[in-house]
């Protein structure tokens, strides 16, 4: 792997969190609030609509990029399936919500593995 980061290492910090919290079903109940995490794809620690500019930020590689677009994808059909002012238990009662999940896995995956390989 060619290590293009991160730049930014306390956002990088972030992101894992955020990905790692979407990809948990187990810690996601009654008290578990989604939009601190979908903030931190979204505005503070990437743009998962746009990730390829994050490549040596906060994402490692292209990979990784792809990983986000993917999640976005999934975060953005999410947002579809949601009333106006969602409650956290809205995401959560969604049938969009299991995709959400399951990118964010990947995601998380590629993340950890490439932290755990750089140089």
């Amino acid at each position: 792997m060619t290590d293009r980061g991160p730049g930014l290492p306390a956002l990088r910090h972030q992101l894992v969190a955020a990905v790692l919290g979407l990809a948990a079903p187990g810690l996601q109940d009654d008290a578990f609030d989604p939009a601190p995490l979908l903030a931190t794809l979204f505005t503070e620690a990437c743009d998962a609509d746009d990730p390829v500019p994050w490549i040596g930020r906060t994402l490692r590689t292209g990979e990784e990029a792809a990983l986000t677009a993917d999640l976005g994808a999934a975060l953005r059909t999410l947002r579809t399936t949601l009333p106006p002012d969602p409650r956290p238990a809205d995401h959560l009662a969604s049938p969009a919500w299991p995709a959400v999940t399951t990118a964010a896995a990947r995601l998380a995956r590629a993340l950890v593995a490439n932290d755990h390989h750089a140089r």
